[in-house]
């Protein structure tokens, strides 16, 4: 076992071996987990509480982080269905993704993770060449579906996104963030009141 391996390395003083070990540990976990995410969702036997519980018991044994969790459930719905490959993407995609909302929810929990995981979808469209249009249209989803909170939008808007296809991501969310943020001013409008 991995664990005894580890434990014969550190007593022998092989910090090197203990790290090679561990970063072992961490591929095969993340390997695991990929392969385990991609049955649940490809196979119709398998219920969101189900799928639900593998991540949450993922995380909470620190086989994957959060981020990596979001990322690799976000990749495999989207390139699951029959729309990979085409161009637009055809709304059947946003139906099925929006069938996971509550599991994207039940991870993405605080703001800095609801950003970490427009980052990762930011990433995905643009190393997807048919989702590169389609960015606007799911973060728009996940908010109304309240995984990501406008907030957290905003922030990714103005400061916190990455810089593969930031023109074309930031101009697909300029209409989306200027009615989030006058929004917020007519709220505060109506508090003063």
């Amino acid at each position: 076992n991995l664990d005894h391996i580890e434990n014969y390395f550190k007593e022998q003083g092989l910090n090197e071996m203990v790290q090679h070990v561990r970063s072992q540990r961490a591929t095969s976990n993340r390997k695991s987990f990929v392969s385990r995410i991609k049955l649940f969702i490809n196979d119709d036997e398998y219920s969101t509480t189900e799928i639900s519980n593998y991540i949450k018991d993922a995380i909470e044994q620190g086989k994957v982080t959060s981020v990596y969790a979001l990322q690799v459930l976000f990749s495999t719905v989207a390139n699951s269905g029959e729309w990979a490959g085409l161009e637009p993407i055809p709304d059947d995609f946003y139906k099925e993704l929006k069938q996971y909302c509550t599991l994207f929810k039940g991870i993405a929990k605080s703001h800095k993770l609801q950003i970490e995981f427009m980052n990762k979808i930011q990433e995905f469209c643009y190393d997807n060449i048919n989702f590169l249009k389609c960015f606007h249209k799911v973060i728009f989803m996940l908010y109304n579906g309240n995984v990501i909170e406008e907030d957290a939008i905003i922030e990714w808007y103005k400061h916190a996104h990455i810089n593969k296809g930031q023109t074309e991501f930031l101009s697909q969310m300029d209409k989306m963030v200027h009615w989030l943020e006058n929004a917020e001013e007519e709220d505060s409008d109506e508090d003063d009141e």
